[in-house]
């Protein structure tokens, strides 16, 4: 509620249902929280007791039946019937906008708490493929294409997808940085036009690309730049143990390229054979790029990463040379200029953080707005495409927020994604 719209209520008028917000300070009153609503007779005596004459209140986040109780008494008197009848009409009208909006609330939480599930159930299925991979390859190769084929089978159910950011607690942390660069990768072969079977090769290839590191000693297995060469050679060495382990699941070839060639890049200055250009195979063109994104994101050292806004500028104005221009071109459009996760300003000022891009409308992504007489958990997720006034004026690091607005928003330290449908116009559900 903004404070334009802020309504204020004779304390000898509140009714149990009404959601209030306290202006004072949180010691000088026994409730929990400065907003809630009101639960019972006790509160409203206690709230009473304050000596206030006034008390602000919302009526969207109050019970609608108190909305009809609280506009009652305003009724024109028994003879002005039209005047009576539009009165009711717009307490009616009220309430059954209030009503919309819980709905909408509780499907966008629904819609979100399915993402989280889906991506819990692949990262535990990578863990069981890591944990059987040496013993069972067979069935570790059936389990890799069971996760990957039920994630293409619904993103291409879907038609078109949105890229969304879940909470910092979906899935395993182990797991994270295989599903992330999976569900980005499956997203990005879409826009690139591949079909079901070069997808489920990519998806399997994105899931097992670092594979190999089970093989290498715990230090060894992230990248560090003060490797001495030795070290690095060792590291290097975990895309060849990934190969192997790839032959001895059977996989199939485009997945098994992606294992062995997701360094090697365009400019030829990766590695392990230093090719160059179309002699690396499209799945680990895709890979590498998604891969490199979600490794600035997401890197072993949280103290190191990168805004996915400017881990997308990183690469477009650093790294450019090393990826293929088509794919790279794509992921921009499909991450758009300020990708989930991103902590911006609005051009009125207010914060938000972006949770929900599509790539038909990278400028106009899904946010949550700090609102401060708003509990975090009633939050909304607002589409700026239907907010025509309102844009992002400039990304922010999380450390740039205030700390009211930092709590409230809650920037993720790790990024997870996952993918749900997309509406017309920019709305979103997943398909349960």
């Amino acid at each position: 509620m903004q404070n334009s719209e802020a309504k204020f209520i004779d304390v000898s008028d509140l009714r149990v249902g009404m959601y209030v917000f306290l202006d004072l300070d949180w010691m000088k009153h026994p409730f929990a929280l400065n907003s809630f609503r009101i639960s019972s007779r006790d509160q409203i005596e206690t709230i009473r007791g304050f000596g206030i004459g006034q008390i602000r209140w919302s009526p969207e986040q109050s019970d609608p039946d108190v909305i009809r109780e609280k506009r009652a008494p305003q009724l024109p008197p028994n003879g002005n019937h039209v005047a009576r009848q539009a009165v009711v009409d717009a307490v009616v009208a009220e309430a059954e906008l209030v009503r919309q909006r819980r709905q909408l609330l509780a499907a966008q939480q629904e819609s979100l708490a399915i993402c989280e599930r889906q991506f819990a159930v692949a990262a535990h299925g990578f863990r069981q493929v890591v944990d059987n991979v040496d013993v069972q390859p067979g069935m570790a190769r059936l389990r890799s294409e069971q996760i990957v084929g039920g994630m293409v089978e619904k993103m291409l159910e879907h038609g078109e997808s949105d890229i969304r950011l879940l909470s910092e607690n979906a899935g395993e942390k182990s797991s994270l940085h295989a599903v992330n660069v999976t569900v980005i990768a499956l997203l990005l072969g879409k826009a690139l036009g591949l079909d079901s079977a070069e997808l489920a090769e990519v998806g399997t290839g994105a899931l097992l690309h670092d594979i190999g590191k089970m093989r290498l000693a715990e230090r060894l297995r992230w990248s560090d730049p003060d490797f001495n060469p030795a070290e690095r050679k060792l590291h290097q060495e975990h895309v060849a143990h990934g190969v192997a382990i790839g032959q001895a699941m059977q996989l199939a070839p485009r997945a098994l390229a992606a294992i062995a060639e997701h360094h090697e890049l365009a400019d030829g200055s990766g590695y392990p054979r230093r090719l160059a250009g179309a002699a690396i195979a499209r799945p680990a063109r895709i890979c590498a790029l998604v891969n490199q994104y979600d490794n600035l994101c997401n890197p072993q050292n949280p103290s190191l990463a990168l805004t996915p806004h400017n881990a997308l500028s990183q690469i477009y104005a650093l790294m450019r040379p090393h990826y293929d221009s088509e794919v790279l071109t794509l992921f921009i459009r499909m991450m758009g200029v300020y990708p989930p996760g991103s902590a911006v300003e609005l051009t009125d000022g207010r914060y938000a953080l972006v949770v929900s891009v599509n790539s038909l409308r990278p400028l106009k992504p899904r946010i949550v707005i700090f609102e401060p007489r708003v509990p975090r958990a009633e939050a909304m997720v607002e589409d700026l495409e239907h907010l025509p006034t309102i844009g992002i004026r400039r990304s922010l690091k999380p450390l740039q927020l205030p700390r009211a607005v930092y709590d409230y928003l809650s920037p993720r330290k790790r990024l997870c994604y996952y993918f749900e449908r997309a509406r017309p116009g920019g709305e979103s559900e997943v398909a349960s």
